[in-house]
């Protein structure tokens, strides 16, 4: 949950900032104004598309690919986003829809959106200090203290001890 939560404010204070570097801007005449109302309709509106995209994005990537690691899930994500922003941006270009102006044209969105892709995918696919292992695979068993004495049986290692314990009889005899 923490993950969604902080790939929701990147998101949001990401496009906040692209919203405000060149004039005309979206959301109100001013660069103060325009990144509040940015900010604003991040909060709102990244937490559904989020929801609805990552999620099941996940949930999938875990389902058809249980051993793989997590960078290789990052990975993958990006590449089925790229996919889909791409889809996105060639349908309304190939169709002849002129971009609003305050999207500054194909070309700009064709910069920014991969850039936004690979900025959420790192921030909620990619593992921080977190275990190295996949989940569904089993933890390889560690070796017991006997394990390691090459071969000695555990009546031999009694043997051996009992003398330093500084007792007389057998632990065996009890």
């Amino acid at each position: 949950m923490i993950r969604f939560i902080i790939t929701v404010l990147v998101g949001t204070v990401l496009h906040a900032l692209a919203c405000i570097i060149i004039p005309p801007f979206e959301f109100a005449p001013t660069r103060l104004a325009c990144f509040f109302w940015a900010l604003r309709s991040g909060i709102v509106v990244f937490p559904i598309v989020f929801a609805v995209l990552l999620l099941p994005l996940r949930a999938g990537l875990r389902r058809f690919m249980p051993q793989s690691t997590q960078q290789t899930h990052a990975v993958m994500a990006a590449l089925v986003l790229f996919v889909v922003i791409a889809a996105w941006i060639l349908a309304r270009q190939l169709s002849g829809v002129p971009s609003p102006p305050y999207e500054h044209g194909y070309l700009c969105q064709w910069i920014f959106w991969p850039v936004f892709v690979v900025i959420i995918v790192i921030s909620f696919f990619w593992p921080f200090g977190t275990r190295t292992t996949p989940p569904n695979t089993a933890l390889e068993p560690t070796p017991t203290a006997l394990e390691f004495m090459d071969g000695l049986s555990c009546t031999t290692v009694i043997e051996i001890a009992e003398p330093f314990a500084g007792r007389r009889g057998s632990a065996l005899d009890r």
